[in-house]
Formats: structure tokens, sequence, C-alpha cells
């Protein structure tokens, strides 16, 4: 017998995670409309909380001070009541405070593995600007590369992984074939 990629009880969380411009965003708005779910960026959801841009957090407080408020806000999201979330991650979520534990306790995780070459071409020279580790690399393929092979092990360890065009279509047949489904329907007032 197979064992669920999903928790008990239901589908759970549905985080998809990857390196800067792999299309979490977009694809998580996309994934959330489709499913009638909650979209949750987490970065932009850090922003919102502390009033500070994720760069403001950097300079001030280091990649350490970020990465305790990020795994502080990803708790309470994922802790949240209401229905399950498509949750667009940062980057580097999963590699830190047992993150990637985490996301996959709480339901299907999705590593968007686009290739370095894709992602640098996507990522316009003032996006890498607003990005602190990759402007401080001084480029974005070469702080990619370098970064997939360190956060490698980390998205690894995601339930499911779209390599090839990840569009909603290829991602929502994918969900299903691995027994992802729409949450069940109500029955109609009496």
């Amino acid at each position: 017998m197979q064992q669920s990629l999903f928790p008990p009880g239901g589908s759970g969380h549905l985080s998809l995670v990857g390196l800067p411009g792999s299309g979490k965003t977009t694809l998580g708005r996309q994934l959330a409309a489709h499913f009638n779910r909650p979209f949750l960026d987490l970065d932009a959801t850090i922003e919102a909380r502390t009033g500070r841009s994720v760069s403001e957090i950097f300079a001030a407080e280091g990649e350490a001070g970020f990465r305790a408020v990020e795994a502080a806000v990803l708790r309470e999201a994922l802790a949240h009541p209401g229905p399950p979330l498509v949750l667009a991650t940062g980057g580097g979520t999963p590699c830190f405070h047992d993150n990637m534990t985490l996301l996959n306790r709480a339901g299907p995780t999705l590593w968007l593995d686009v290739p370095v070459e894709a992602l640098a071409a996507r990522l316009p020279a003032a996006e890498v600007a607003k990005r602190p580790l990759m402007a401080a690399a001084g480029g974005a393929e070469a702080w990619l590369r370098e970064t997939l092979r360190a956060r490698l092990k980390f998205y690894a360890q995601a339930r499911l992984r779209c390599s090839a065009a990840c569009t909603l279509p290829a991602v929502v047949a994918q969900l299903a074939g691995a027994g992802f489904a729409l949450p069940p329907t109500l029955p109609p007032a009496s």
C-alpha cells in the first residue's frame, strides 16, 4: 500500500519551494484560485508583519535574524485555523530551522526545479538588486548555481518535483496523480 503524501484528514497546506524566480508566487496564486484556497506569500507576509522589507531586515539583523523571523511567521501560517493554504515560500525557507520537515508535515510540498539559466534570464537587474544575497554575490547566474548546490538537499525533500513546464495544468495533473484533491464540498443547506 502506497503511503499518502498528505496528512491524515485532508490534503493540508500546499507549499511551493524553489530558487528565486522559479514561479512560486505566480503559480501559487494560480493554484490557490484553482483549488479555491487562500494564498500566502511568505516574504510578503513577513514584510506586512514587520513593516520592513526583506532587504531592510537583512541589513538590520543579518541573515540569522531574518531566518528567525521567517521561521516564526511560517509556523504561524501553518498553524492558522482556517482552510488549507497554498503557500509560496522564500527561496531559503526550507533550509533553516527544520522548516522543510514542518512543510512536509503540513501537506504536500512541490519543488519548482527550473534550470538556472532560465531563472537568471527571468530576473531583471532591479529584481537582483532587491534580493540581498544575490546582489552581494555580484550576479544572478553565479549566485543561483552556488545556491542550488547548497539548497539541493533541502529542495530534494519535497514530496513532489516539477522539472518540466511548471504550468497550472501540468502541476494540477501532477497533484491529482499524487492524490491531492479539492476539499470535499459541503452538503446543500436545507
